[in-house]
């Protein structure tokens, strides 16, 4: 079974353009983590929940109110007897001041949790990214891979046609250990960066398709700047 790959020019790269691999995290990635955590703390109910505990939330407790319904009865005093019934109800409200006083005491604390429960997103977000990419270039270092396969191959196959008495020695196919290391590795980094991508969106509580999009427009942008 022979899968063959496109023949492609020794200076040719798979997407006309010079692929290179990052040594640095760059501003532009820097910017996207940037955004990417913004709304990461928007969309987390833990941040969200820590920030409520220190709003007007906190305060429902120190201030209960009651409703009591009372019932009076009128008599008029008169041979039939004729009376009317007014039905009213009573609002009574209680404070409790201690309980004001641990409130305003454990505010600092409330706070601290905000701040944390934030900072936590901020980490899991910027590890996920930098999966993310590490995918991304494991991506570009197998795809350089079979792209040599495929200049070899194409090599090959013109010495072969410029001699006929010359066979190929290295065919692209399940026989070549090369291409199946190569085509193996391949799907192995596509499938990492694909998981990667995933466990980004789940990060950030976007859809994966909204996360890409992010990240291309991200990218799109700074490349124009």
């Amino acid at each position: 079974m022979s899968l063959p790959l496109p023949a492609l020019s020794e200076n040719k790269q798979l997407n006309n353009e010079p692929q290179t691999l990052q040594t640095e995290i760059s501003d532009r990635d820097l910017k996207i983590i940037e955004q990417l955590v913004a709304i990461a703390q928007r969309q987390s109910s833990q941040v969200g929940e820590a920030k409520a505990a220190m709003g007007w939330g906190a305060f429902t407790d120190i201030l209960s109110v009651e409703f009591s319904p009372s019932q009076s009865t009128t008599n008029y005093n008169l041979p039939e007897i004729l009376s009317e019934s007014e039905r009213s109800f009573g609002i009574a409200l209680t404070f409790d001041p201690i309980k004001l006083l641990n409130i305003i005491q454990e505010l600092p604390l409330r706070e601290a949790r905000w701040q944390e429960a934030k900072q936590q997103k901020r980490l899991a977000v910027l590890q996920s990214y930098l999966a993310y990419l590490q995918a991304q270039q494991a991506k570009k270092i197998a795809a350089y891979k079979m792209q040599q396969l495929a200049v070899a191959e194409a090599k090959t196959e013109r010495i072969a046609s410029v001699n006929p008495q010359v066979t190929v020695p290295h065919q692209i196919s399940l026989a070549n250990p090369d291409y199946v290391a190569a085509a193996t590795e391949m799907l192995n980094t596509n499938a990492r960066e694909r998981l990667a991508l995933e466990e980004l969106a789940a990060c950030v509580g976007l859809s994966s398709q909204a996360t890409m999009t992010i990240l291309t427009k991200a990218a799109f942008t700074f490349h124009e700047k």
